[in-house]
C-alpha cells in the first residue's frame, strides 16, 4: 500500500493544471481553466479546472475529483499507476508503508 503520507506530499507538490494540461487542452478562464470534456464529445466547454482547489469536474457529463483521479480516468489507469505516473512527473519515488510482520507479533505475545 502507498504510504498515507507520501501522497499527501505529492498531492501538495502536484499542479492538477500542469499534468492536465499535459494531457488536454485547457484554456485559463478567470482564477479556473476550462476546455471540452475528454470523457465525452461536446462543443462548447463543460470542463474546469480548479487550481485553487485541486480539482475537476465536468458539468456536462458529471466526471470530477483530484488530480489522480482524472489520471486514472484519462489513461485508463489502476489508482497506484496513477500514482506512479504523477510521482515520475515531479522526480519523486514512490514511497510504500512498511508491512506489518504478523507472524512475529504472534509468537512473541506467546513468550516462547
Amino acid at each position: 500500500m502507498i504510504d498515507p503520507y507520501f501522497l499527501d506530499r505529492l498531492r501538495a507538490q502536484a499542479d492538477i493544471v500542469f499534468i492536465i494540461g499535459e494531457l488536454w487542452e485547457i484554456k485559463k478562464a478567470g482564477s479556473n481553466y476550462k476546455g471540452c470534456c475528454p470523457f465525452h464529445t461536446e462543443k462548447s466547454p463543460s470542463f474546469s479546472v480548479s487550481p485553487g482547489k485541486q480539482i475537476f469536474k465536468c458539468y456536462g457529463c458529471g466526471k470530477g475529483g483530484d488530480l489522480f483521479r482524472f489520471v486514472q480516468d484519462f489513461k485508463r489507469l489502476t489508482f497506484s499507476e496513477a500514482v506512479h505516473y504523477v510521482a515520475d512527473r515531479y522526480n519523486e519515488t514512490v514511497i510504500y508503508e512498511r508491512p506489518i510482520n504478523r507472524t512475529r507479533s504472534r509468537f512473541h505475545d506467546l513468550d516462547l
